[in-house]
């Protein structure tokens, strides 16, 4: 009960180092500081619907409710009584794969766990473990896994990390639904389509994506949906996780209310965009602390532009984060859906190397060339030589 949050956050991933199965460690864990930060963009409040449609260990829910659990949930009367729902969907990959879910249902408990000692009569544990794990988490074991289910406009809040894959098989499959018609490119596409048809209006969408989201051509229609029903928020990179050589970003977007929709209202406020190169963590299995932390400085400043008047806006920031040269606010006109949102592209190539994201090309005197050159003949000739004296 008394463990820290870190340590509950986790304890799986440290459990599942030690399997023979690294190679599909991806399909589970998300950074953790990238899941607070996330979580740190966004309200959560009481009422609120909240879904991960591919879950994992269910780190985002949970992290997302930690602080409020004894508000948002208590038991009475042999009943547990819910001010906010939280829903985590993933599929079986394989006949063994059904370990996401079980850690799943374990991280809950561990998170839950002061209502468990409260009320720990088999009867009640029996009540709750029902009503709370059974019906926060569910495993899909169909080939379309939580695709092949869409209720649009249903919940307030989307966190997630979706896999990215190609797979010719998923994508037919998909489509024969008739819930995907924007005909974007790889798995992703169809579980943002997802996310986006999903989300009531109003409601937000904190997602992690890879770049071919936003630079493929073949996403243009995806891209055009966006723009006629969503507000775009924030575009940050986040590095490359270890299981996937994808460049990824976090797409935060608001979809349109009902009157905003009538009103045919559409952006007129920039994008925040953060080139956030370093989490706090290293982007690999083992997880290492490191200094740097750009995405809190971003999430930061997010939140503070996220919460000002927006007709006010360049006055009351411009000395408090324009001045950071790795954030831009970015002209929405800027967002075309037949160009690439590739964020990086709206840094000049001076202003990438100011910021490390690019290292400055060192130029080479002819002094030096001739070093270089003349160490190269050096090193031929003593190769030549020992291959004639092995003749």
């Amino acid at each position: 009960i008394h463990i820290s949050t870190d340590f509950k956050s986790k304890l799986f991933e440290t459990f599942m180092k030690h399997s023979d199965e690294k190679s599909n460690m991806g399909q589970f864990f998300t950074p953790l500081k990238i899941v607070n930060e996330m979580i740190e963009m966004v309200d959560i409040y009481e009422g609120m619907s909240i879904c991960d449609p591919a879950c994992g260990v269910g780190k985002f829910i949970l992290e997302a409710i930690e602080d409020k659990i004894s508000e948002y949930f208590t038991y009475e009367n042999s009943k547990v009584e819910k001010r906010i729902e939280i829903i985590g969907f993933d599929k079986m990959m394989s006949e063994r794969d059904d370990l996401t879910i079980i850690l799943a249902k374990a991280n809950m408990l561990i998170y839950f766990s002061e209502i468990f000692k409260r009320n720990n009569s088999l009867q009640d544990v029996k009540a709750i473990s029902q009503s709370l794990l059974n019906e926060s988490y569910y495993l899909y074991q169909t080939m379309l896994g939580t695709l092949g289910e869409l209720e649009e406009n249903k919940y307030d809040l989307i966190l997630a990390n979706p896999p990215y894959y190609q797979s010719k098989v998923m994508m037919e499959t998909a489509k024969a639904t008739g819930y995907y018609d924007l005909n974007g490119a790889g798995v992703e596409s169809l579980f943002l389509e997802w996310i986006l048809k999903s989300l009531k209006p109003g409601g937000t969408a904190n997602v992690v994506l890879p770049d071919g989201i936003f630079s493929n051509y073949a996403n243009s229609k995806l891209k055009d949906y966006i723009l006629n029903n969503f507000f775009i928020e924030s575009i940050i990179p986040v590095g490359s996780f270890f299981n996937t050589p994808k460049k990824t970003y976090i797409l935060t977007v608001r979809k349109a209310t009902e009157i905003e929709k009538e009103e045919n209202k559409k952006q007129d406020y920039p994008v925040f965009t953060y080139i956030a190169t370093s989490i706090g963590e290293s982007l690999d299995v083992y997880r290492f602390e490191i200094d740097d932390n750009d995405l809190k400085e971003a999430v930061a400043k997010y939140n503070f532009y996220r919460k000002e008047d927006k007709n006010n806006l360049r006055e009351l920031i411009k000395n408090h984060i324009e001045s950071d040269p790795k954030l831009k606010l970015i002209d929405i006109k800027e967002f075309d859906k037949d160009k690439s949102w590739i964020i990086e592209n709206f840094w000049s190539e001076e202003e990438k190397i100011e910021i490390g994201l690019k290292k400055a090309k060192k130029v080479v005197t002819v002094d030096e060339f001739q070093m270089l050159l003349d160490d190269m003949i050096s090193l031929m000739n003593e190769f030549k030589e020992e291959l004639e004296w092995l003749k």
